[in-house]
């Protein structure tokens, strides 16, 4: 069954290529980053440098076909004493300021509640917004918050896998220049400790590279961007390579 959340990431594809167009040939803000925040996004830049020379050599090793995979049976799992609404009314009486930066609704796993997120970083110079993910507290389940990411673009596309763990695709832009390069980081995210169990990465040298959908057929996990569709097998338990990836 395919969870897909594609309102929001597809809004922010349009939104960021008309940005990119309207932006061409218009002169670059002044840049009000403290030194500190300079060196952060330096680090970050070079992070995601090294991330497109490994996904070229990747490209190059990833067979070219996927493996059968055995049908897996269901597993029983709780629900939530709290409906799809009244998750979204609980957070909306107690942090109504980060209704507007939810990258979709609410997804439920192992019967408890999860909201992503990306709020813009409080302070002076321009905002970073944080890959934030939130589990609400209920009979079952403990509140906890974790901050993934950050990246000079909003927005994020979030799916599940039944029980087994959530999937994010986050637009990473590491300079506030209206002309820097925006990538995909990917994240799978294991539900009950709230840590990341694996990374993946898409983008190219020459030019932006947004997601626009993301769905699991059984357990690949499928990356549709303005490129081309990205299948990873066994995103959530494994380091396999992702095949159908252009590169450069």
């Amino acid at each position: 069954m395919k969870h897909v959340i594609r309102v929001v990431s597809m809004t922010a594809l349009l939104l960021g290529a008309a940005s990119a167009v309207a932006g061409e040939g218009q002169p670059e803000e002044a840049d009000t980053r403290t030194e500190a925040q300079k060196v952060e996004d330096a680090l970050q830049e070079a992070r995601d440098n090294a991330a497109l020379e490994a996904l070229g050599a990747s490209t190059a090793a990833a067979p070219e076909a996927l493996a059968e995979e055995p049908a897996e049976a269901p597993e029983a799992v709780p629900a939530n004493e709290y409906t799809e609404a009244q998750a979204l009314e609980v957070m909306r009486a107690g942090e109504p300021e980060l209704l507007g930066w939810l990258a979709g609704p609410p997804l439920q796993l192992r019967g408890c509640w999860y909201f992503v997120l990306t709020p813009p970083s409080p302070g002076y110079g321009p905002p970073r917004y944080q890959l934030t993910v939130q589990r609400m507290p209920s009979r079952h389940c403990e509140a906890q918050t974790v901050v993934l990411d950050s990246s000079y673009a909003s927005g994020a596309t979030v799916t599940h896998k039944e029980s087994k763990g959530l999937a994010i695709a986050f637009p990473s832009k590491q300079t506030p220049s209206g002309s820097a390069l925006v990538h995909v980081r990917l994240f799978a995210l294991q539900p009950k400790a709230l840590t990341v169990s694996r990374y993946g990465f898409l983008g190219t040298f020459r030019g932006s590279t947004y997601a626009s959908g993301l769905h699991f057929e059984g357990n690949r996990l499928l990356v549709e961007t303005n490129r081309y569709t990205a299948t990873f097998p066994r995103f959530l338990t494994s380091e396999e390579l992702p095949l159908g990836v252009v590169f450069p």
